[in-house]
């Protein structure tokens, strides 16, 4: 239930970002990925230093995918301006 969650907060943050600051080049499908793609590294992170874990829905490992999603959106898009 865990990882579901987690793809499910990357999706609801690259619609979030998206509409708050649109894409240049990429689009909705690119963050859609990165955004995805960082919650999914965020909540594996906090798998493996036994904050959370893919069984239960624990709030530490739902605000690492958080932020784990935002960051990596975050990192993108500044390296992609520069």
């Amino acid at each position: 239930m865990g990882l579901l969650t987690w793809v499910i907060i990357g999706v609801l943050v690259g619609i979030a970002m998206n509409r708050l600051r649109p894409a240049s080049g990429g689009g909705f499908a690119v963050a859609q990925l990165l955004a995805v793609t960082g919650a999914l590294i965020g909540g594996y992170v906090c798998a493996v230093f036994n904050i959370g874990t893919l069984a239960t829905l624990e709030p530490t490992s739902l605000l690492a995918a958080l932020a784990g999603s935002l960051l990596f959106l975050f990192v993108f898009r500044k390296l992609r301006m520069s």
